[in-house]
């Protein structure tokens, strides 16, 4: 059984694997608006995915082969809601995306995991 996604935006993700996250906000419900993330990097085109609804909760999912594509490094990060000619911000950060492990030829796990705590 897959683990529940977590009710927040990532700060970190790894491209190559599928990424996923719910996003809950009661003022907008997913009943009646919709939810559009960007990603852009320096001054290249945006990216951009929609949550689905998922009761009045949306659910953000964005496909391993879709993230395999994007190259490590930190991109700005926005999430939109929009209804009608309504649209505000809901969401406004940066993402650090890391390497994709299945593709980089000079991957660094301890970029993407955290060392163990060792006894000294």
């Amino acid at each position: 059984m897959a683990a529940e996604p977590q009710d927040f935006e990532p700060e970190k993700l790894t491209a190559g694997v599928t990424w996923k996250w719910k996003k809950t906000h009661s003022d907008y419900p997913a009943s009646e608006w919709t939810l559009t993330y960007y990603l852009r990097k320096g001054g290249a085109t945006a990216t951009s995915f929609t949550g689905t609804a998922d009761e009045d909760s949306f659910l953000v999912t964005v496909a391993a082969s879709t993230t395999s594509s994007y190259a490590a490094g930190v991109y700005d990060f926005i999430g939109f809601v929009s209804k009608s000619t309504e649209k505000f911000i809901v969401f406004d950060g940066v993402l650090e995306v890391l390497t994709n492990p299945a593709s980089a030829s000079a991957y660094d796990h301890s970029k993407n995991f955290k060392k163990p705590l060792t006894a000294g």
